[in-house]
C-alpha cells in the first residue's frame, strides 16, 4: 500500500511573523497580527495534514507486519509439507529396494531348483519322482506336490514383479511430491523476504515521520509563541492609550470639595479568542486527529472532567460559548498553565 514517498518530502518550512521583537511602541499593526494569525492557521493546517499521513504510514506498517507474520506461518507450513514428502520418498525408496531384493531372492530360488534338478541327472523332477516312488500312491502324491511347488514359484515371481513395479511407481510419485513441496517452500520463502523488506521500509518511514513531527510541532509552538507575544503587545498598547477620565469640575458654591476617588481600571475579561487563535488558528470546530479538540484544544479527559459532556461528547462538537464556559472552569482550577504556551494571553 503506497502511503507517502519520504519523510523529507513532508518537511514543512514555516516562517514566524516578522517584526515581533521590533514592534512599534504603539503596538503591533493590524497587518502584523493578521500575518501572525495566518501563520498559526497555516502551520496548524500543515500539522493536521501531517497527522493524517502519519496515521496512513502507521496503518501501512501494521499491514506489512501482518503480511510478514502470515508469510512466516506459510513458510512453516510448506517446510512441514516438504519434510513429510521427503519422509514419504525415503519410505518409497526403501519399499522399492525391498521389492528388488525379494525379486532377486525368488529368481535365485528358481535357479537353484533348476541346478539341483540338472545335477541330479534329470531336468524333470516329475519323471524322477515317478521312477523312484514306492508305488502308485506315492507317485501321485509326489506329482501333486511338485505341481504345487511349480505353481507357487510362478505365483511368487509374478507377485514380486508386480510389487516391484508398484514400488517404482510409488518412488516416482514421492519424488514428484518432494519437487512440488520444495517449489512451494521456495515461493513461501520469497514471499516472506518481500514482506520483511516491506516491513522494514514501513518501520523506517514511520521513524522518519516521527522525527519530522517533532520538528513541525516545534515550529508550531514558535508560531504560537510569536502570536501570543503580539497579542500581549497589542493589549499593553491599548491599555497605555486608554483615555483617562477628566476630574469632575469644582462646584461654584465655593464649598470644599473632597479629592476625587480614582476610577478603578476595569479588569479585562479573559481573551479566549486570542487563546483559540494560538491553539487552533481560531477554529472552534478543530479536529485534526492529534487527540485534542475544539478551538481551545481540550483533551477528552479534561473536557469530560470539567462538565463538557453536558454540552457535547467532544469539544469540537460544542459551541464557542460552551467551550469558553468549560475553559473558565479549567482556568479556575489549573490556571493559565493548562495552556502552556497560549495561556499567556489570559
Amino acid at each position: 500500500m503506497a502511503v507517502i514517498g519520504t519523510a523529507a518530502a513532508l518537511a514543512v518550512t514555516v516562517v514566524g511573523p516578522a517584526g515581533v521583537a521590533s514592534a512599534a511602541p504603539g503596538g503591533p499593526s493590524d497587518g502584523q497580527l493578521a500575518a501572525a494569525t495566518q501563520a498559526a492557521e497555516d502551520t496548524a493546517a500543515q500539522v493536521g495534514r501531517f497527522l493524517e499521513q502519519m496515521g496512513a504510514a502507521q496503518a501501512a506498517m501494521d499491514d506489512a507486519n501482518a503480511r510478514a507474520t502470515r508469510a512466516s506461518e506459510q513458510v512453516a507450513v510448506q517446510q512441514q509439507a516438504l519434510d513429510s514428502a521427503q519422509a514419504g520418498a525415503q519410505a518409497a525408496d526403501a519399499a522399492a529396494e525391498q521389492a528388488q531384493a525379494d525379486l532377486a531372492a525368488a529368481r535365485q530360488t528358481v535357479a537353484s531348483f533348476a541346478r539341483t534338478s540338472y545335477m541330479s541327472g534329470s531336468t524333470s523332477p516329475l519323471l524322477e519322482a515317478l521312477l523312484t516312488s514306492g508305488g502308485p500312491a506315492q507317485a501321485m502324491e509326489r506329482a501333486a506336490l511338485l505341481d504345487a511347488a511349480r505353481d507357487h514359484r510362478s505365483a511368487v515371481l509374478s507377485d514380486v514383479s508386480a510389487a516391484q513395479g508398484r514400488a517404482a511407481e510409488a518412488r516416482a510419485a514421492a519424488q514428484e511430491a518432494v519437487t512440488a513441496a520444495e517449489g512451494a517452500r521456495q515461493e513461501a520463502a520469497a514471499a516472506l523476504a518481500s514482506a520483511e523488506t516491506a516491513r522494514a521500509g514501513a518501520a523506517q518511514l514511520v521513524t522518519d515521520l516521527r522525527t519530522t513531527q517533532t520538528a513541525m510541532q516545534a515550529q508550531l509552538d514558535r508560531v504560537r509563541a510569536d502570536l501570543v507575544q503580539l497579542e500581549e503587545q497589542r493589549r499593553a498598547a491599548e491599555q497605555v492609550a486608554a483615555p483617562v477620565a477628566p476630574p469632575a469640575p469644582r462646584p461654584s458654591t465655593g464649598a470644599p470639595v473632597p479629592a476625587p476617588v480614582p476610577v478603578p481600571v476595569p479588569v479585562a475579561g479573559h481573551d479566549w479568542d486570542a487563546v483559540a487563535r494560538c491553539e487552533s488558528g481560531g477554529n472552534w470546530s478543530s479536529n485534526t486527529g492529534n487527540g485534542y479538540y475544539g478551538g481551545l484544544q481540550f483533551s477528552p479527559s479534561t473536557w469530560s472532567g470539567f462538565g463538557g459532556g453536558d454540552y457535547a461528547p467532544r469539544a469540537d462538537l460544542a459551541t464557542k460559548q460552551q467551550q469558553i464556559a468549560v475553559a473558565e472552569k479549567v482556568l479556575a482550577v489549573q490556571g493559565p498553565g493548562a495552556w502552556p504556551t497560549c495561556g499567556r494571553s489570559l
